[in-house]
């Protein structure tokens, strides 16, 4: 088991901290309008699906966010239909549990609830999540589907989901997290692969903001969240984008940790777990860097394709990068447009 490293102490937090760096509400209205009209997710659970789903319905295209999910909850309603059993399809649910929230259909919640409580397991060691792999993407599924279905469940229930994805998140982190505060993308692939790292981040980040939120367990999510960010900083290019694999200064600018990097900077700064100041550079970088890899169109540049864990630096090096319409990267950036569409006036 890798050894549990200390907090970089990055310094006291102010209450009264200003919002990070934000771009222009016009740029973030503009990408939310052109990406979300382009992209229809599938009725297929899967976390993509339900990322543009969730972006589309809060970036001012709530019809095609209905439509999809109306169709989502056919699918996995259909005679003979099986859960699914892998994490990246289960997270799908996310899209089902959203709709009964905002929308109040309560078909959809249920569906989301029973994928939920399919993984979710009394053990020994207390509440826990079933079927995880040792890979940073984990993290992040388990953490979509936990934050949208969590608030649909009895209040015991909520706790014993609580318990069981920070006993997850810290698992893995022990795992994964290397000493400099980067993430390996599996146990088996000692490379601190971009995007891998990305669903680090944004996992971490997501959960304490969301459904851990006051959970007193959760709260050395914080310092691994923080040790990860100060690791990044540094790692981001003069082009605005961070790498295909981090810490390697050669390797091709990627645009899906980019994006997952600027969401989580984000979130830190605007939760206070960064000290004022400290991400505002990168951050406005990273959004320049962002869109020179978005045209017109909703077409992307530098964007790595699917990834199973590899067992050699060359592997991630030598992957596939998309030019062009890619869905994962579509959802990723709607994800960073989110994270500044919380002032008025910015929602599209």
């Amino acid at each position: 088991m890798r050894r549990r490293q200390a907090c970089i102490a990055l310094g006291a937090v102010a209450t009264s901290a200003r919002p990070a760096a934000q771009p222009p509400a016009s740029d973030a209205r503009r990408l939310a309008l052109v990406i979300a009209s382009q992209y229809v997710a599938t009725p297929t659970p899967h976390y993509v699906n339900a990322l543009l789903i969730s972006a589309q319905r809060r970036l001012g295209r709530p019809e095609m966010a209905r439509t999809a999910t109306a169709a989502l909850r056919e699918a996995v309603s259909a005679p003979g239909y099986a859960l699914p059993t892998d994490w990246p399809r289960l997270a799908g649910y996310a899209a089902l549990a959203e709709a009964a929230t905002l929308d109040g259909d309560t078909a959809a919640g249920a569906l989301a609830v029973q994928a939920l409580r399919s993984v979710l397991a009394d053990t020994a060691a207390g509440p826990r999540l079933a079927g995880l792999r040792s890979w940073t993407d984990d993290m992040f599924m388990a953490t979509l589907l936990l934050d949208r279905t969590a608030p649909l469940l009895p209040a015991q229930e909520r706790k014993r989901a609580a318990v069981a994805l920070t006993a997850a998140l810290l698992h893995l982190s022990d795992r994964l997290q290397r000493p400099d505060g980067l993430f390996e993308h599996a146990e088996a692939s000692p490379v601190a692969w971009g995007r891998g790292n990305g669903f680090a981040s944004l996992a971490l980040a997501q959960a304490v903001a969301g459904p851990l939120q006051g959970f007193a367990a959760a709260a050395p999510l914080i310092g691994r969240l923080q040790n990860q960010l100060h690791a990044l900083l540094p790692l981001l290019g003069a082009d605005g984008l961070w790498r295909q694999v981090l810490d390697q200064p050669s390797a091709q600018p990627e645009l899906t940790v980019t994006a997952m990097s600027l969401t989580a900077l984000v979130m830190a700064r605007s939760h206070g777990w960064l000290p004022a100041g400290v991400a505002d550079a990168a951050v406005t970088r990273a959004w320049a860097g962002m869109q020179s890899r978005i045209d017109a169109t909703g077409g992307f540049r530098d964007v790595c394709a699917g990834t199973p864990a590899g067992p050699t630096l060359d592997f991630y090096l030598q992957r596939p990068i998309v030019h062009g319409r890619d869905d994962r990267a579509a959802a990723m950036v709607l994800l960073a447009v989110q994270s500044f569409c919380r002032e008025p006036g910015c929602s599209a």
